[in-house]
C-alpha cells in the first residue's frame, strides 16, 4: 500500500471513530483497517472507489452505532404526535373545564380582563408549553436511549454496506402471547388520568376543596397546604412525569417483556419513595383544614370514631400512603409474573 493510499485510509478510519464512543475507537478502527484490506485483496480495487463503497465517514459511524442524529426519529414519530394529539386534547379540556368552574362560582370573572390574559391565557401557554416540552424531552431520551437491532462490523470477507442496510424477515419479533399483550385502550386510560391528575394538581389544587354555599357566599376550604406549594410541587411534577413515562413506555411496547417489567419497578419504586416524601416529610396537608372546615360548615368534630379527628395526627396520611404502596406492589408483581409466564 502506498503512502497516499494509507494516508488516506488513516483521514477515512479518523473521521470514523471520532464519530464513535471512546471506548469502542481502538477496536473499531483495528476492524476497518482489516476491512479495507481485506476488500482491497479480494477485488482488487483502489483506495478511493473502496472508501467510496462504503461512503461518508459520518454516515458510515451511524450505521455502526445502530443510530441517526434525530431528536425524535421515524421509530417514534408516530407515537410522538398520537401522543402529543392525546396531551393537546386533554389539556385544553382541562382548561376549559377550569374556566366553567369558576365562572360557576365567581360569575364576575368573566368580565376582568386580567382572567382571561393571566388565568386563561398565562396558565393555558404554560401548561401547554411545558407539557409539549416534557413529552418532547421524553421522546428523545427513548430515541437517544433504546436499544434497537444492534449491527456489529464483522471480520466476514463478504462482509458490505448493503448487508450492513439490509431489513430480513428474521428481524421481525415474535407475535405476543394474547396474555402477554397490553392493550392500548389501558394505557390510553392510563396516560389521560396522568395528565388531568397531574394538571389538577399541578395548576389548579384549590379544586379539591370543601365547599359551604352558606348565606349565598361560596366558602372553600383546602386539605391541602398551599404556603408550601412551591415546595411540594416540583416533587409532584417528577411523579407525574415518571407516571406518564411508564405508561408511553408501555403503549409504545405494546406487550409485557423485560422493558416493561424494568420500567415499572423502576417506577413503582420512585412512585413510593416520594409518596412517603410528600406525605411523611413535606408539609402537604393543610394543618388548619379541620378547624376551618368546622368554620365553614359550622360544626365540631369531637368524636374518635371521625377520621378528621386524627388529621394532625399523620392518620390519614399513613391510611393513604398505605393504599399506594399497596396498589404499587401489586402492579409490580403483576408486571413481573406476566413477564415472566408469557413475556419475552
Amino acid at each position: 500500500m502506498t503512502m497516499e493510499k494509507n494516508e488516506m485510509m488513516e483521514r477515512y478510519i479518523y473521521e470514523v471513530v471520532r464519530r464513535v464512543p471512546k471506548k469502542q475507537r481502538e477496536e473499531i478502527r483495528l476492524e476497518l483497517e482489516e476491512l479495507i484490506s481485506d476488500m482491497m485483496e479480494q477485488k482488487g480495487a483502489g483506495m478511493e472507489e473502496i472508501l467510496t463503497k462504503l461512503g461518508d465517514p459520518r454516515e458510515f459511524a451511524q450505521k455502526y452505532s445502530g443510530r441517526h442524529n434525530y431528536l425524535i426519529g421515524p421509530e417514534y414519530y408516530g407515537d410522538y404526535c398520537w401522543m402529543m394529539k392525546v396531551f393537546l386534547i386533554s389539556t385544553l379540556a382541562f382548561h376549559l373545564v377550569s374556566i366553567i368552574f369558576q365562572a360557576v362560582f365567581s360569575p364576575g370573572l368573566l368580565l376582568q380582563v386580567s382572567f382571561y390574559v393571566e388565568t386563561v391565557f398565562i396558565n393555558t401557554l404554560i401548561s401547554l408549553t411545558g407539557g409539549f416540552g416534557l413529552l418532547t424531552l421524553m421522546f428523545a431520551l427513548f430515541e437517544r436511549y433504546n436499544v434497537r437491532v444492534q449491527i456489529k462490523i464483522t471480520k466476514e470477507k463478504d462482509w458490505s454496506v448493503e448487508k450492513l442496510k439490509a431489513w430480513t424477515p428474521a428481524k421481525l419479533p415474535p407475535v405476543p402471547d394474547e396474555k402477554a399483550r397490553i392493550h392500548r385502550g389501558d394505557c390510553i386510560v392510563g396516560i389521560v388520568f396522568t395528565l388531568l391528575f397531574g394538571l389538577l394538581l399541578i395548576f389548579a389544587p384549590e379544586w379539591f376543596v370543601s365547599i359551604n354555599a352558606g348565606n349565598k357566599s361560596w366558602k372553600f376550604v383546602s386539605p391541602f397546604n398551599h404556603g408550601a406549594w412551591n415546595v411540594i410541587l416540583p416533587v409532584l411534577v417528577i411523579d407525574v412525569a415518571i407516571e406518564l413515562m411508564n405508561e408511553i413506555i408501555k403503549l409504545m411496547t405494546g406487550r409485557y417483556c423485560q422493558k416493561v417489567m424494568i420500567s415499572q419497578i423502576l417506577s413503582g419504586i420512585t412512585e413510593i419513595i416520594l409518596s412517603v416524601l410528600l406525605l411523611k416529610v413535606l408539609p402537604f396537608w393543610n394543618p388548619n383544614f379541620v378547624r376551618e372546615l368546622e368554620e365553614a360548615f359550622e360544626l365540631k368534630i369531637t368524636s374518635r370514631t371521625d377520621l378528621l379527628f386524627y388529621w394532625n395526627d399523620g392518620l390519614v396520611s399513613n391510611i393513604l400512603l398505605t393504599g399506594i404502596v399497596l396498589i404499587t406492589l401489586a402492579e409490580i408483581c403483576v408486571t413481573v409474573y406476566k413477564t415472566c409466564r408469557y413475556g419475552d
